[in-house]
Order: C-alpha cells, then sequence, then structure tokens
C-alpha cells in the first residue's frame, strides 16, 4: 500500500451480500487517533503500544463503493 496506494477491499455475507469499496490510502500519523485505536482490546493484544512501529493506521481519501447482493435490486453506488 505505500508503494501503490490505490486498493479495493471486498467482503462478503453468509447471505451473499457483498460491500466492495476503494480509494486511496492516506496514512494516519496522529498520535491521539492512533491511541484511541488502543481502546479496541484486540488492537491493543496485538501491537501493545500505539508506538509500535508496525502498527499503521489508515483511512481512504475519496472512496467510493458498491452494495448488492442476488436479489434482483439495483446495487446501491455511493
Amino acid at each position: 500500500m505505500q508503494k501503490n496506494p490505490y486498493i479495493e477491499i471486498s467482503i462478503a455475507s453468509p447471505q451473499y451480500a457483498w460491500l466492495r469499496l476503494n480509494g486511496k490510502v492516506v496514512f494516519e500519523e496522529n498520535k491521539e487517533i492512533k491511541e484511541a485505536c488502543m481502546n479496541n482490546p484486540i488492537i491493543k493484544s496485538q501491537y501493545k503500544t500505539a508506538d509500535n512501529p508496525i502498527f499503521k493506521v489508515f483511512y481512504l481519501e475519496n472512496p467510493h463503493g458498491t452494495i448488492a447482493d442476488f436479489s434482483g435490486k439495483e446495487p446501491y453506488v455511493f
């Protein structure tokens, strides 16, 4: 993601509904935001502190996405 920051993520439910999300990754170095992430016990157990050099926080700039399923309804595009 550091070499090519344009990504797409796709997830699906057991009922075959899916979300596709794409955009440009922007890494967030704000210490307060990284500290807030440590309130999640799963993140805290893996990375221990916000200063851990392998702990990275990012967001998608100008994200686009689609939510769809096989119901025949039009997908929701945003």
